[in-house]
């Protein structure tokens, strides 16, 4: 577990989530939990950048779905 810390994904333009280290790395990298994740992926692809974007929509719509907006 400790060598997972100074691992980093091979490519930094596709997330890949075969691996529980990387799946784990990029859940830090975005600051999501796997499930928000695993669901961004599986709702635009592999794409960080589609990804980063999902996830930060999604965290909006979370936050207008409370009425704290």
């Amino acid at each position: 577990m400790l060598a997972d810390k100074n691992r980093i994904p091979s490519d930094m333009t596709r997330v890949d989530l075969d691996e529980d280290w990387e799946t784990r790395w990029w859940c830090d990298r975005f600051g999501c939990t796997e499930v928000e994740l695993r669901n961004a992926v599986r709702k635009v692809g592999p794409s960080t950048a589609d990804i980063e974007r999902e996830l930060k929509q999604a965290g909006k719509q979370a936050f207008k779905n409370t009425g704290e907006d």
